[in-house]
């Protein structure tokens, strides 16, 4: 054999060898399979509440009628904003010096149990659906859902003050101090009982409310808004309920330092905190001074130019609604 061919033969072993070596698994990789995750029936039950505590049964006793109170002592906080050690009371039975996973939502007199849904933890974990899910796995899920965004299902355009106002949960004027987006973000909206899970583009502000106008904040307070770009979905007139276009959507969102009125609907989900601007086209408008700016397309707000006039159709809307309320 010459020389050429032996040394051929000796690049094609090493080429086979190498592809060899590449194919076979590395020694010390290990493939463990995910925790199951816990039943539907268990993960769904997030979306419903406000709280998801594990919580010591500390007293339990029934009154002549049968029907048993406990008190509960908060151990840990798996998702709201229930302080830890704190008590609720629940109507329901429950074995006193055991654990139990919660799960809550706000009621007139502090806490209520979403019907069904309070379950004895042992060797840390549940039975649900003839199925034992470890609390670890509850919480992967609960992880897993707190980094979907709960937004509105649909977006309404409104050509009357009054309307903006009646459809807002909150008014504020704030300073933003920290912007980001339009970014992409994992999204999630039900309409009619039916959920959907998308990737839309959204916009994240931190304000500052320098006036809580039309809500129980107060100067200082800091809050999450989310204003969802005009192009992500199709804004509805609340009136005729067609879509709603312009010629020139808004293609700037409320800037670093900027003071803006913002207009505004809470989350779905109220573990999230965020707010959600109740359009992307009324949903903010700016203020210099005491001047108002806003764009042509904001029917709403076309002969509100300044704060005092604002402050004025503000109380107008407000009593009126009220006014509504009591008839």
């Amino acid at each position: 054999m010459s020389v050429v061919k032996k040394i051929l033969a000796a690049l094609l072993a090493v080429l086979i060898l190498g592809t060899v070596a590449v194919r076979l698994p590395l020694p010390n990789r290990r493939t463990e399979p995910d925790e199951n995750p816990p039943p539907a029936s268990i993960s769904v039950l997030y979306r419903e509440a406000e709280s998801i505590l594990i919580c010591s049964c500390a007293r339990s006793k029934a009154d002549e009628n049968g029907v048993f109170t406990s008190r509960f002592k908060v151990e840990t906080v798996l998702a709201g904003n229930e302080p830890s050690g704190s008590v609720i009371v629940l109507r329901e039975e429950a074995v006193p010096g055991a654990l139990y996973l919660a799960y809550l939502r706000d009621a007139d007199e502090g806490k209520e149990l979403i019907p069904g849904a309070l379950f004895a933890i042992e060797d840390n974990a549940i039975t649900a659906e003839d199925r034992v899910c470890t609390i670890d796995s509850i919480i992967k899920d609960i992880e897993r859902q707190q980094k979907i965004l709960a937004v509105p299902a649909q977006s309404f355009f409104y050509e009357r003050f009054d309307e903006l106002v009646n459809a807002c949960d909150e008014i504020v004027i704030g300073r933003v101090i920290k912007s980001v987006g339009p970014k992409e973000t994992l999204c999630r909206s039900t309409l009619r009982g039916e959920s959907t899970i998308g990737t839309i583009d959204q916009v994240f502000l931190r304000v500052k409310i320098e006036n809580g106008l039309y809500s129980g904040m107060k100067y200082g307070d800091k809050i999450d808004v989310v204003i969802s770009p005009y192009s992500a979905r199709p804004v509805i007139n609340a009136v005729d309920l067609t879509p709603k276009t312009v010629e020139a959507p808004p293609e700037t969102y409320p800037k670093e330092g900027g003071v803006y009125v913002f207009f505004l609907i809470r989350s779905e989900d109220a573990k999230s905190g965020y707010r959600f601007a109740v359009n992307p086209y009324e949903g903010y408008v700016q203020v210099i001074g005491n001047t108002i700016y806003h764009p042509y397309y904001n029917d709403a707000m076309r002969d509100v130019n300044d704060l005092r006039r604002f402050a004025s159709k503000l109380r107008e809307a407000m009593a009126a609604a009220e006014a509504g309320e009591q008839e």
